[in-house]
């Protein structure tokens, strides 16, 4: 593809990286996992890092180590409410299919101009004690936590963020738990691979134990310890190694996706585009664009394919998915009267433009005059 949707960024010292544990003879879980964990929690101001085989691991490590406690919190006999972005990729609400209690999702829209759930939202739900909250920072857009659910750690332990684009924004890094993702589309690749952070200290021993088998240390003894059954969830070292490189070039990285970013805006202003908004705050991990209403955006892609140039949409509304559709996990929305109108317009016109650091500013300038032909 001429002009492809992502592209990771590797460099000759990720392949020395590869290479050296290659030789080692050591490829799974040691040293590197050890330092990337060490190296990522500096990095995100968070006391505990995990490293783990993907975002959607992440997720679910998350929950199955905080069941026993949200089953103790909810009514006898009654699945455990959970609040869901509508708009998300479907990991965020498919690992809680795979629980030993049910859940109950309840979907809430999203904010038109951060695409994240509002403010509003989350402060009501936190703060009526439901359950709690899986809260994604779409592509690299923090959501807006209210100063009363910041100030407040009671509320706090009832968020888990989904960051699985947002590495390295400040904002994205609270909550009871932050789950990211290390896939190529991302800003920091490990192949596959993510990681939870956490400031809660019994939560990480959890989580590292439950990614593991459920096995953990056993002092004075010669076997581990097996306090649960767990699974394995485990990075492998090649992916670590590749890891700790791409947290160092990391900043460079951001920044390029943010002057390429900056370009698409100036040259797409004066088309009839929803954009996405700069802000100081963010990220570009995606470039995402609202078509108007009434184009057909398969027509767009094909033709924009036709011209060597890979497109996606942007994001999917869970509530329009077939797997979701009459599903017994699916609650109610949260707003009342229930509606999901930006969540299905983002769903239905939300296309996702190239961004990657392989781009050149004359690779921006074809997309941009392509999709002014192609509209």
């Amino acid at each position: 593809m001429p002009i492809a949707l992502s592209r990771p960024d590797l460099t000759d010292e990720e392949i020395r990286a590869a290479e050296a544990v290659l030789r080692s003879g050591w490829l799974v879980y040691g040293k590197e996992n050890r330092s990337l964990e060490e190296e990522l929690a500096a990095a995100c101001g968070v006391r505990y890092a995990a490293t783990v085989s993907s975002g959607t691991a992440a997720l679910h490590l998350v929950m199955l180590a905080l069941e026993a406690e949200l089953v103790r919190d909810a009514p006898a006999q009654q699945p455990v409410p959970v609040l869901v972005p509508a708009l998300t990729f479907p990991a965020t609400a498919n690992v809680l299919h795979f629980l030993r209690h049910p859940c109950q999702v309840w979907l809430g829209d999203i904010d038109p101009e951060t695409l994240c759930l509002p403010s509003e939202t989350l402060l009501r739900w936190l703060s009526a004690g439901r359950g709690p909250c899986m809260l994604v920072h779409q592509f690299g857009c923090p959501a807006t936590l209210p100063p009363r659910v910041l100030d407040a750690p009671d509320l706090l332990r009832l968020l888990i963020s989904d960051a699985a684009c947002a590495i390295g924004v400040p904002a994205a890094m609270k909550g009871r738990a932050v789950c990211l993702s290390f896939h190529p589309r991302k800003l920091l690749t490990t192949g596959e691979g993510g990681a939870v952070l956490t400031d809660d200290a019994a939560l990480f021993e959890r989580v590292r134990a439950l990614r593991a088998h459920g096995l953990a240390a056993n002092p004075g003894q010669e076997v581990m310890a097996l306090a649960s059954p767990g699974l394995n969830y485990r990075l492998g070292e090649i992916g670590a190694a590749v890891g700790r490189v791409q947290l160092r070039r990391l900043p460079a990285i951001v920044a390029r996706h943010a002057e390429l970013a900056a370009l698409y805006r100036s040259l797409l202003a004066d088309l009839p585009l929803t954009l996405q908004a700069a802000a100081p705050t963010r990220i570009d991990q995606t470039f995402a664009v609202g078509l108007p209403a009434g184009v057909d955006r398969q027509a767009v892609r094909r033709d924009l394919l036709d011209r060597g140039i890979e497109t996606q949409i942007a994001s999917y509304g869970l509530h329009r998915l077939a797997a979701y559709q009459n599903s017994p996990v699916f609650g109610p929305t949260e707003a009342s009267p229930p509606t999901l109108a930006v969540a299905d317009r983002v769903h239905d016109r939300g296309l996702a433009l190239p961004l990657h650091t392989a781009l050149s500013d004359a690779d921006v300038r074809t997309v941009c005059e392509a999709l002014k032909r192609a509209l």
